[in-house]
């Protein structure tokens, strides 16, 4: 049970590293953007610097989250998905826009998605476990409709970030949507031209069906893991 327990910890730490060395270059990087801001004077490179900051604070709004949500509601985020949570958001805004990855590697925002999915179906099994300890409820709901509310759950955040795109796309002129043909990038320029018809719908379904996906893997791996744990305990009495 020690060995068991010291890994655990081993293990906290490690993850607990991770996220502090993201955060220190993430800072880093948000202030050497802001330096650079009051240095560069083409237009081209200060749009390109000011939504490198937004990305980066938006960075930092997704480490700082967890911990305000763990003292202010008393939400116990399990260390792991904290640290999953924070290696996505990286990924996302700072090599996905910040770097330009997904402009550079094609199915970037498709590996991202997949595991967005996955992501937030157990980011769903944890809101499930806080509101039922929280408000004392009694769970009598059998384990499949948890796990295909969690799945729902999951596709619904991932409509939700799907408007936002596009809100964000039509008021900043950005490509959140991948809805031009030249470009996968976040930003882009005159000489870049959209998608046309049912092509330009493309990624935006691309996006909901990869979040479903992943979801549903969750939620199917969540199912059989439970009801391998009731078959166990009906052998011990039986």
């Amino acid at each position: 049970m020690e060995d068991i327990r010291m890994l655990e910890t081993k293990s906290t730490k490690r993850l607990k590293i991770i996220k502090t060395i993201i955060c220190t270059l993430t800072m880093i990087m948000l202030i050497a953007a802001i330096v650079f801001l009051f240095i560069v004077d083409d237009s081209k490179k200060i749009r390109r610097l000011i939504f490198s900051i937004v990305q980066l604070l938006l960075m930092m709004g997704i480490i700082i989250l967890p911990d305000h949500l763990k003292d202010k509601l008393g939400l116990k985020i399990p260390i792991m998905l904290e640290t999953s949570l924070t290696i996505f958001a990286f990924c996302g805004f700072v090599l996905g826009d910040v770097f330009d990855f997904y402009k550079k590697i094609p199915v970037w925002d498709s590996i991202l998605h997949a595991f967005s999915g996955i992501i937030l179906a157990y980011v769903g099994f944890v809101l499930i476990d806080y509101f039922v300890k929280r408000d004392s409820i009694n769970l009598s709901m059998g384990h499949m409709y948890i796990c295909v509310s969690v799945v729902l759950f999951s596709l619904a955040l991932g409509a939700i970030w799907e408007i936002g795109e596009y809100l964000v796309d039509d008021i900043f002129g950005t490509n959140n949507q991948q809805y031009m043909k030249s470009t996968r990038g976040t930003l882009y320029g005159k000489e870049d031209e959209p998608l046309l018809g049912h092509e330009a719908l493309n990624d935006t379904m691309k996006d909901l069906m990869l979040d479903l996906a992943g979801a549903s893997i969750v939620g199917m791996a969540e199912y059989l893991k439970e009801d391998r744990r009731k078959n166990k305990e009906k052998k011990e009495l039986g």
